[in-house]
């Protein structure tokens, strides 16, 4: 007996470090359990330009994130903290770092860092209507500032010189089925880049809340199916770095066309007028069409087309406009591990595209980028 009760015991002990480590929850599962989200991402990748790098500043004009030529980047390094109930009290913490950090930091009048917090803030939720204060990025809109949201490599046109990027304020959303309002104030300026990048230069980043002025955030969502969505938002900022009042009216259509095709329509309308004797108000109005493609299980393609109308700009003292052609293909590795290709040619009406020391009307490039989840 004492024989078969020693092997038992032994058996036992042997079982207990497998009992343990079954037994032992992850991170995500602590987390999980509390209503908490842990996710981020890591993005960076190589471009070359066509054109002759410029020695005085960003190689690839009217660009935001990837201005860069003939140079591996670390584009984004990414976590979010999260816990947003559907009702009650949450809150957010989304931390970028990497290239893209830069041009985050100088929208938030923080100068150039390798760092930045791109999103925190706290939200409450009650019945339908949703309040939240702090920092958040943009409603307007088809791309984001999230690498492993966008179909293509590159920001468009719109997303660049058009649209805002991010806010301090607050914002208030009300659900009504399918349908959303949105109503919210923040801090003066758009908080993004200048419309127009100033050639050679990059463009001039807006600086933080000087006064007692703020922007206003007014839109609506609509979901008519699960296949199809609109909106529509608008912006108005009566000061900013300038100064200058602005105004900016966004819309977005999205349709999954097929199980394989999707289609976006990106609309923007842009009004900028100067606190300054003998400058004319800028009017831009852009227009940018997606066709994202399911080329297999675990291929997709993706082709871009903008077109951006620039009236009286502040930099050509001028009209003028530019196109914009954008071909991305991207391939799963892995589940979490996406590479893409891009090809992209821009062109405009004036001389506006660094090429060494000159300036030309067209600029070209190629990228490689690897996206990768966890």
């Amino acid at each position: 007996m004492s024989k078969y009760v020693g092997l038992l015991t032994a058996a036992g002990l042997a079982c207990l470090p497998m009992m343990s480590s079954a037994a032992a929850p992850t991170l995500t599962e602590v987390l999980g359990a509390s209503g908490v989200t842990l996710d981020g991402y890591i993005s960076g990748g190589y471009t070359y330009g066509f054109n002759d790098e410029n020695p005085a500043g960003a190689d690839l004009q009217f660009r935001q994130f990837d201005g860069n030529t003939d140079s591996f980047d670390l584009n984004q390094a990414a976590f979010t903290l999260a816990k947003l109930p559907a009702q009650g009290a949450g809150g957010m913490v989304n931390v970028i770092a990497g290239e893209d950090a830069k041009v985050l930091s100088a929208a938030y009048g923080d100068g150039i860092q390798n760092i930045n917090v791109t999103q925190a803030f706290l939200q409450y939720a009650t019945g339908g209507l949703t309040v939240m204060g702090g920092r958040f990025v943009t409603l307007a809109g088809a791309e984001v500032i999230n690498d492993t949201q966008n179909a293509n490599i590159s920001r468009g046109l719109l997303f660049t010189n058009v649209q805002t990027l991010v806010h301090t304020g607050v914002r208030a959303s009300y659900k009504m089925g399918g349908a959303t309002l949105y109503g919210g104030l923040s801090n003066a300026g758009f908080g993004g880049l200048s419309f127009v990048p100033v050639p050679p230069g990059p463009a001039i980043p807006l600086g933080p809340d000087a006064d007692t002025q703020k922007t206003v955030e007014l839109g609506f969502s609509l979901a008519p199916s699960a296949k199809s969505s609109f909106s529509l938002v608008g912006y108005h900022s009566s000061d900013n770095a300038f100064p200058v009042e602005e105004t900016l009216i966004d819309a977005v259509f999205s349709l999954q066309a097929t199980d394989t095709l999707q289609l976006v329509l990106n609309a923007d309308y842009r009004v900028s007028k100067p606190d300054a004797a003998g400058i004319d108000d800028q009017k831009v109005w852009g227009l940018a069409a997606y066709g994202n493609m399911k080329l297999g299980d675990k291929t997709r393609g993706s082709l871009r087309v903008e077109y951006v109308d620039i009236s009286d700009s502040f930099v050509l003292g001028t009209d003028t406009n530019a196109q914009s052609y954008t071909l991305t293909l991207g391939h799963k590795l892995a589940d979490n591990l996406e590479i893409l290709g891009e090809l992209r040619y821009d062109m405009a009406d004036d001389d506006v595209f660094v090429d060494g020391a000159s300036i030309e009307d067209n600029q070209g490039n190629v990228a490689i980028k690897a996206i990768y989840k966890f």
